[in-house]
């Protein structure tokens, strides 16, 4: 054979296995634990990828040092279109709260695409004086770190909501940390705090002994009816929970383009939209060079918000 004739083959055995891409099941981890909102996201996703892509996409959860110890796994995977995980705000979160993590949150991963967004909800009990956030902003003004308020532990995103509220909105509130939304919401109801920032489904068993003030995206939404937005009262404020695929650094051009696109297909499922739903979210689908854009501007923003606030996880 000819020094043409055997580049010539390799060539296109080189294009017939780019070709074969997925071959075999891709794994698609995620940093939380079974059962809870983001796996659900995940297996949702997942299902639905498979089916599209033509392989078994299988959750693996990594939980653990705010997501920090799945992004770390996922870094460090070959970049071969077989290990993907699911990153959500707060893997934009935990890279200005620990010191020394084994990757590189800027550079170490390639962005496919967006997967759904959603707000966090400001609630207060049902038998609160406060009935607007008008009125929570005008008696956390008056009394400077009285009110109690609940947005699960240190750094989270509800947390960090809640910061940048009080930053924006001149005001003072006390945070009082729980392991989770359920734990929160039940010292709501039981006047351990008196405000509560969390995700639709972290308040919705106690929806009924609620009241809703206000969503803490940009706009009203419609899935919570009828609540107004924090930006109504506040100009300019915005704060979402945010999911998106990524692989580690290096995927191949080919592999993100057929990734994206059966993700953007994925989000058009009405099976799938119906679950997001149910978790408190929407579809949202970007192309990876916008997913690059919003999972950097996010890493940028906490990284500001947590240095102004003093906050570590490590410490």
């Amino acid at each position: 054979m000819t020094i043409y004739a055997a580049s010539v083959a390799l060539l296109a055995a080189g294009t017939a296995a780019q070709a074969a891409w997925p071959e075999r099941p891709i794994k698609l981890v995620t940093g939380f634990t079974a059962g809870g909102g983001a796996d659900g996201v995940a297996r949702a996703v997942g299902e639905a990828l498979g089916r599209k892509l033509g392989q078994p996409v299988v959750v693996e959860n990594r939980p653990g040092a705010g997501t920090t110890l799945a992004a770390a796994m996922t870094a460090k995977a070959a970049p071969d279109g077989y290990t993907l995980m699911l990153l959500t705000t707060t893997n934009a979160i935990s890279p200005a709260m620990y010191n020394k993590l084994p990757y590189h949150a800027a550079t170490d991963f390639t962005l496919v695409g967006s997967v759904a967004r959603g707000p966090m909800l400001i609630g207060v009990a049902k038998t609160s004086s406060i009935h607007s956030l008008q009125d929570l902003i005008a008696m956390a003004r008056k009394s400077p770190g009285k009110l109690n308020y609940g947005a699960g532990g240190v750094g989270t995103t509800p947390h960090l909501a809640a910061l940048v509220l009080q930053r924006e909105a001149s005001m003072t509130m006390t945070h009082i940390p729980y392991k989770g939304g359920s734990e929160t919401a039940a010292a709501l109801i039981g006047g351990q705090i008196q405000v509560q920032f969390g995700t639709p489904p972290a308040m919705a068993p106690l929806a009924s002994r609620t009241r809703l003030l206000a969503v803490t995206t940009s706009q009203r939404t419609s899935l919570v009816p009828g609540v107004p937005s924090v930006a109504e009262t506040v100009k300019g404020y915005d704060v979402m929970s945010w999911y998106g695929l990524a692989g580690p650094a290096g995927l191949s051009s080919d592999v993100v383009t057929t990734l994206a696109k059966a993700l953007g297909e994925v989000l058009q499922d009405d099976v799938v939209r119906k679950h997001l739903g149910t978790l408190g979210l929407e579809p949202y689908a970007t192309s990876p060079a916008d997913t690059a854009k919003i999972y950097l501007s996010e890493l940028q923003r906490w990284a500001n918000v947590i240095k102004q606030e003093g906050l570590r996880a490590d410490e």
